[in-house]
């Protein structure tokens, strides 16, 4: 996924009194401990409570797990929020949603100084490039549906929230034009106000079959544009249980980037001894020091990046979380707060136009009634979705003649015209 200079300084690297500030990054939106425990007390909280609670510096969402998703229209990006977001944001685009609860989160936590990035990819997103043209094309999406642009904003998930950056988590798919992805994304970076963030979270073998850094690789052929590493030392050989092995492959990676001005390198590590399927791939607080008291004092080295959020909830240890014993070991205050977020205007037009390509929600009265339904009944009507008459917030189903009532999510109100739940301001009721 801050006094004068120091202010600077620390909101754009971090630092602690004239020292390096080293980061805690985690993954927040897929509820993996779900896998593990099953009962409800124990699902991942909303993302606002990870802003106003934890000591995370980073928070990546997670996923934007498809680039091009057929079951959207005109193959616009597909997200994955497991249960934390599920509502299409209008008809046609079955998995790009609205999410108010995390548009309210990005917001909270950019005011207490975390950032947040959005995950590209995950283990099993289906990412790639077909052409350098794909991949304009999606650092145009990316761009104007969750950073600065304002051409796709009928289509915002997280509606006026500006996200910091984004995080290259690709696992599978090929590995070719993502360099034009990151040079696209600086390009475009300069028609905004903020740096973005660009993340990258390879696989712990040097180096990533799909990432680099090698020839043709992003990490290999542009360093230079790509801020941070999350390399993800669990679900490999050279875990950090594998002590020797792991010490090479982070030389490697910090030789790497000290020789091509490249990123900051984090260590990936699981949360919990559950979170990566393999036991030995944890490190509890005391081994953790171990490693960090290594690399602490190297001037490239940027913190620990965890899997995930809820595991890291659910793993109390001696009356504190995992992600606070780490924040002890660096010795940090917690973020910052560097005031408000940056974000855009509400939307208020129906239109939206990408790269010649009509991505307009289309306003249709068909199937509607010439008027409100008077009480909440499927007399006389077809099955379908109508207003209802008169809460704005809720809206109903008729099927086979039965009316099931349901509630739009908090800040919407259902748009009749749309057979959605939409901004209020688009919406007359």
């Amino acid at each position: 996924m801050y006094v004068a200079l120091c202010i600077l300084v620390v909101a754009l690297f971090g630092c602690v009194s004239g020292n390096q500030r080293h980061k805690i990054v985690a993954y927040w939106g897929q509820n993996a401990v779900y896998n593990e425990l099953k009962e409800r007390q124990y699902w991942e909280k909303e993302l606002v409570d990870f802003c106003k609670d934890y000591n995370y510096d980073i928070i990546a969402l997670s996923f934007l797990n498809n680039f091009f998703d057929e079951k959207n229209k005109d193959k616009m990006p597909g997200f994955n929020f497991a249960f934390h977001c599920e509502t299409p944001i209008a008809s046609g685009y079955k998995t790009l949603f609205r999410c108010p609860l995390i548009e309210e989160g990005i917001k909270e936590c950019q005011k207490r100084g975390k950032q947040v990035i959005m995950s590209l990819g995950g283990a099993v997103g289906r990412a790639g490039f077909g052409s350098e043209n794909d991949a304009k094309l999606f650092a145009y999406r990316v761009y104007h549906l969750l950073l600065e642009g304002t051409d796709l904003q009928s289509l915002r998930p997280f509606g006026s929230a500006v996200l910091n950056g984004v995080d290259l988590d690709i696992e599978n798919g090929g590995y070719t034009h993502y360099t034009v992805f990151v040079k696209e994304l600086r390009r475009l970076e300069k028609t905004g106000s903020q740096k973005i963030l660009i993340g990258a979270a390879p696989q712990c073998p040097y180096p990533d079959s799909l990432l680099g850094p090698s020839p043709g690789r992003v990490l290999g052929d542009v360093p230079e544009l790509v801020d941070e590493i999350y390399i993800q030392f669990y679900n490999n050989w050279c875990h950090t249980g594998n002590t020797k092995v792991f010490d090479d492959h982070m030389k490697q990676w910090l030789t790497h980037s000290r020789k091509h001005n490249g990123p900051k390198i984090f260590i990936g590590v699981p949360a919990n001894t559950r979170a990566s399927g393999n036991p030995q791939h944890y490190r509890n607080p005391q081994e953790l020091t171990v490693i960090y008291n290594k690399y602490k004092n190297e001037p490239l080295f940027g913190g620990i990046m965890f899997w995930d959020a809820s595991f890291d909830q659910n793993n109390v240890i001696s009356g504190k979380r995992f992600s606070e014993h780490i924040g002890n070991m660096f010795n940090n205050v917690g973020p910052i707060p560097t005031g408000d977020p940056i974000t855009l205007p509400p939307y208020t037009g129906p239109q939206t136009k990408t790269h010649g390509v009509d991505t307009t929600v289309q306003k249709t009265t068909s199937g509607l009634p010439t008027t409100k339904p008077s009480s909440v009944s499927c007399n006389g009507l077809s099955d379908g979705i109508y207003p209802h008459p008169s809460d704005c917030t809720l809206f109903f189903e008729c099927s086979g003649s039965i009316a099931y009532l349901k509630g739009c999510p908090p800040g919407l109100k259902y748009n009749a015209a749309l057979k959605l739940c939409d901004w209020p301001d688009n919406v007359k009721c």
